[in-house]
């Protein structure tokens, strides 16, 4: 869950719609978006990622390591210039069963709300990170933006 923030049952939830859509992508297109002459009949011996759990698990750790590609190369074997080939074709496919799943991020903060309202459970975990706010270098600025007390926001 660390690695991932799923669960193992929404992992494999979520690989029951991946895997067929990795699939037929990877049967008529190479990693960089071209038509095969040629359908692939299955995945090679010597695939770079064997299976389609371990692409999953490759393409969900990517977003958690903000998408750098030196700890996953390190992580997988793999060269930074592959985890940029794999990444690209896995990403569009992971975009496909989020959407068949009704799963996709919300841009809007309207939608999202109407869902949450909706929503069984009241209490919600958000998973984040607090960071400080630089302070402004010169004094007036300071003491225009800093009242010296701490604020709660409703």
């Amino acid at each position: 869950m660390a690695l991932t923030s799923l669960l193992p049952t929404e992992f494999d939830a979520l690989r029951t719609d991946f895997a067929p859509r990795w699939e037929r992508y990877h049967r008529y297109h190479t990693l960089d978006g071209e038509r095969r002459r040629i359908p692939a009949h299955g995945e090679r011996a010597n695939a770079t990622l064997p299976g389609t759990d371990t692409k999953l698990f490759f393409l969900l750790t990517y977003p958690k390591t903000n998408s750098l590609q030196q700890p996953q190369a390190a992580s997988f074997g793999l060269s930074p210039t592959r985890v940029s080939r794999l990444a690209g074709p896995l990403l569009g496919v992971l975009n496909q069963a989020l959407a068949a799943r009704h799963l996709l991020p919300v841009r809007d903060g309207a939608p999202l709300a109407q869902r949450l309202a909706a929503h069984p459970d009241q209490v919600f975990t958000c998973d984040g990170v607090a960071c400080g706010i630089p302070r402004n270098v010169d004094r007036a600025g300071q003491e225009a933006e800093y009242s010296a007390k701490k604020k709660s926001t409703p």
